[in-house]
């Protein structure tokens, strides 16, 4: 086993859930089971190729520069670990919150794709390879969010992300083809190696289309405004997927092609990547109080939180260009970023995933509705406030640490007014996010009981809710065995 076969599994599971499905008819629970089977499969694949970093792929006789390539390093196989990780979750979800929808055979099968591109975007070693992941990820993401086609709102949903998704894609491959342009070559470290040794009109021009085009798919500002609607519109689990994984996907590829491709030592893209970043957090921070829809609530705390994640980008480029002689702080910026994307992915999934569990029980995603409801639900209701003070910055929590330590990456930089600016912005935003955060959690838990039939979700719906809660506790008891692992996701991006 090996890289091929953690895009390979997935696509062989959807294909066997359609040819299941012609001879059995409407079993969502054998469907589902097989779609955990092959993510399984995908998961010890996984498990075998971790050892091997760096490692590569190509089909025999096509050798890079010129064939397809798979490649993996720390970075590629840390997130290909989040999307295996909430793929399984999410599916074994799904077995009961979905069990009364019809064409359970697409939904699983969308699914089982929807994961194998976010892998092959993940471990793509050209450009032209990672741009066909992306669109299969992004067709099955437009699928789930409009599964429910019976209803008009997840149509309206999917089609605006459709629309803003592919206007998106086509920008980033417009700057994709004007880096072939420039080095003739799409293979990442072809084109690293060819760039010009100084920066160039034309690579500032790739940059902007690279965030731009990708940049709507991780939701960054002005490019955010499809998530809210897509959440709400969303089954429960595909929202955990959508915030938990694919806008990191997005996130992901925008990281990719700026630092091992362009190199934040030749181009000064830093300070763009911090004007997005606290804008993307700051505008969506200030959204999240209107909203009376709990999924609403949590998609524009989903994008603050991006926000975060493109800050610390900013930070590691910032310092890379303009002073390299402070380049451990690059490296602790990136390894926090990296931090709070695994903070995120578990906290968020875990989250989304609980709050389903209220919607399917009493049918309203209106928190007024929803107050109380951890005292009918404690499980779901204790995991909810768990997440929640996670990614509101609560300490001792996992999610302190990875806002704390890219906030002392900007503070390292003090001589800096724009690092400066920068991070009392977050600060800021960082007691802001605690704020609401903890206000949701007063509804759910301290209110008077509103939903008086409601009562605990079932074991297959439960449980994937408890595994996420534990893991916001195993990140923070196992605190610098993770760190660990995010520096050597720093090393992977800077080298």
């Amino acid at each position: 086993m090996g890289l091929f076969d953690l895009v390979l599994f997935p696509i062989v599971g959807a294909a066997g859930i359609v040819a299941i499905s012609s001879v059995v008819k409407e079993r969502g629970s054998l469907f589902g089971a097989f779609a955990i089977a092959s993510l399984s499969f995908m998961a010890f694949a996984l498990f075998q190729t971790v050892g091997l970093i760096p490692s590569s792929y190509w089909i025999e006789g096509y050798p890079p520069p010129l064939g397809v390539v798979l490649c993996a390093d720390s970075f590629s196989l840390f997130m290909v670990s989040l999307f295996v990780l909430m793929g399984i979750i999410v599916t074994l979800y799904s077995l009961k919150y979905m069990s009364e929808d019809s064409g359970l055979e697409k939904y699983y099968a969308l699914l089982l794709l929807l994961i194998s591109g976010l892998t092959g975007v993940a471990i793509s070693g050209d450009l032209f390879t990672l741009f066909v992941f992306w669109e299969l990820m992004c067709i099955a993401s437009y699928a789930l969010v409009a599964f429910r086609k019976d209803r008009w709102e997840p149509i309206e949903a999917g089609f605006k992300y459709l629309v803003m998704s592919t206007i998106g894609s086509l920008i980033a491959l417009y700057g994709i083809s004007i880096l072939y342009g420039m080095t003739g070559t799409l293979n990442i470290a072809e084109i690293a190696s060819r760039m010009p040794s100084s920066w160039t009109v034309e690579g500032y021009f790739s940059i902007a289309m690279i965030i731009s085009g990708f940049g709507v798919t991780a939701a960054i500002f002005p490019f955010h405004s499809w998530l809210p609607d897509a959440h709400p519109a969303a089954p429960s689990p595909i929202s955990a997927l959508l915030s938990g994984v694919v806008i990191k996907a997005g996130a992901y590829s925008i990281l990719r092609v700026l630092f091992i491709v362009l190199g934040p030592a030749r181009y000064d893209f830093g300070t763009m990547l911090l004007i997005l970043g606290v804008a993307t957090m700051t505008v969506a921070n200030l959204l999240v109080f209107p909203q009376r829809d709990i999924k609403r609530f949590l998609a524009f705390s989903s994008i603050a939180n991006v926000g975060i994640i493109i800050t610390a980008a900013g930070v590691a480029a910032y310092v890379a260009y303009h002073s390299p002689a402070d380049i451990y702080v690059a490296y602790l910026a990136l390894a926090g970023g990296a931090f709070h994307i695994l903070n995120h992915a578990i906290g968020k999934g875990l989250l989304f995933l609980a709050s389903g569990n209220f919607i399917h029980e009493i049918k309203s995603r209106d928190i007024v509705d929803l107050e109380g409801i951890s005292k009918r639900m404690p499980y779901s209701g204790a995991s909810f406030s768990l997440g929640a003070l996670s990614l509101g910055g609560i300490p001792p929590l996992a999610g302190f640490w990875s806002k704390l330590i890219i906030i002392l990456s900007l503070l390292y930089m003090s001589s800096a007014p724009l690092m400066m600016a920068v991070a009392v912005i977050m600060i800021l935003n960082s007691l802001f996010s605690a704020a609401y955060y903890i206000w949701l959690i007063q509804r759910i838990s301290f209110k008077p009981v509103k939903a008086d039939g409601a009562k605990e979700a079932g074991p297959l719906m439960l449980v994937p809710v408890l595994v996420l809660a534990v893991l916001c506790v195993a990140v923070t008891l196992a605190l610098p065995y993770f760190l660990e692992i995010m520096n050597s996701v720093a090393n992977a991006l800077l080298g």
